[in-house]
Formats: C-alpha cells, structure tokens, sequence
C-alpha cells in the first residue's frame, strides 16, 4: 500500500492509503456541519479523487485531487504535517 494525501471535498492534505498504480480513488468527504434554525447535523458524501505523483525528485508523493489541483505550499504543508512515506 502507498501513501496518498487528498485535497478537496474538504480535505487539505489527509493521509490515506491506496494499492499501488490506481489511477482514481473514492474517499468520503471531509464531515460538514449544516445548522438549521432547529437542529445541527452533519453529513459527508463519496468524493473520487485523481491520483497523480508530485516531487519525484524527492522520491514522489502520491496526492488525490477532487476538484481544482493543490497549490505546492499547501502541498509541501501537508508534507510536513502528515508525514507520508514517498513512493520511490
């Protein structure tokens, strides 16, 4: 299993784990509130996330993106936080 850090559907970096060579993933959404003027609740959905591979001159990382790509800071930020293990 590889490392892959997933960006959108509410997500800034979360590390999961994927077989190797998949190129689409499905992980449920980041949870988000909603507020009624009775009740709080809260829901996720089913987001598929492309696979691509950043910084293989380091070895590579795996990121999964719903929606538009990562800007690298917030990518390099993930790194440091997660701490995924590269692919090569």
């Amino acid at each position: 299993m590889n490392d892959i850090m997933l960006f959108g559907a509410g997500h800034h970096g979360k590390k999961r784990q994927v077989a190797p060579g998949v190129e689409n993933v499905t992980f449920s959404s980041s949870i988000e509130p909603h507020e009624s003027r009775t009740r709080l609740s809260f829901s996720s959905y089913s987001a598929t996330f492309i696979v691509k591979t950043v910084y293989q001159e380091r070895g590579g990382y795996l990121i999964g993106v719903c929606g538009d790509d990562p800007s690298d800071e917030d990518i390099v930020k993930a790194i440091f936080k997660y701490n995924p293990k590269p692919i090569g």
